[in-house]
């Protein structure tokens, strides 16, 4: 009988121990790991740091940008263009993303729907964009990006 019992306390031990080991392998809802990477995006453009803006992208030649009616390729080409359209402080203003929807395509994918504006001393561009983000390299990144003003 006390072995009965001893072997059931251990049992109820390693179920105990087998339930935290799987509770600490959770992690955060995809959506808000996707939302916490455009933040960071909005905070590196208003920092004036597109390099720290350009990392929420996949840095890849596949990266795929659309915009005014031009299709881009590749990591490299989009932040050349960046740096281009935007090369100072001025240019870049104060850039606010609203999300407009998350919907997750898979555990890998997910489409981001959503709002920029940007406020600059001349003037106040808005415009919408629709991203695909994927998960490579157990990191959440925009692998296309259409944008519009």
């Amino acid at each position: 009988m006390l072995r009965q019992g001893l072997m059931k306390k251990h049992i109820l031990q390693c179920f105990a121990v087998l339930m935290l080991l799987f509770v600490g392998q959770v992690s955060a809802v995809p959506t808000d790991d996707i939302a916490q990477m455009l933040k960071g995006q909005e905070d590196a453009w208003n920092r004036g740091d597109l390099d720290a803006y350009m990392q929420g992208y996949w840095k890849s030649e596949q990266l795929r940008f659309v915009s005014n009616g031009k299709f881009r390729y590749g990591w490299d080409e989009t932040l050349a263009a960046y740096k281009k359209n935007y090369p100072n402080k001025e240019a870049l203003g104060e850039l606010k993303f609203t999300i407009k929807e998350i919907k997750m395509l898979s555990n890998y994918a997910a489409m981001v729907v959503g709002r920029w504006d940007l406020k600059r001393q001349k003037d106040a561009p808005t415009g919408v964009f629709t991203l695909l983000v994927e998960k490579i390299d157990d990191r959440w990144v925009i692998t296309m990006d259409h944008s519009s003003d």
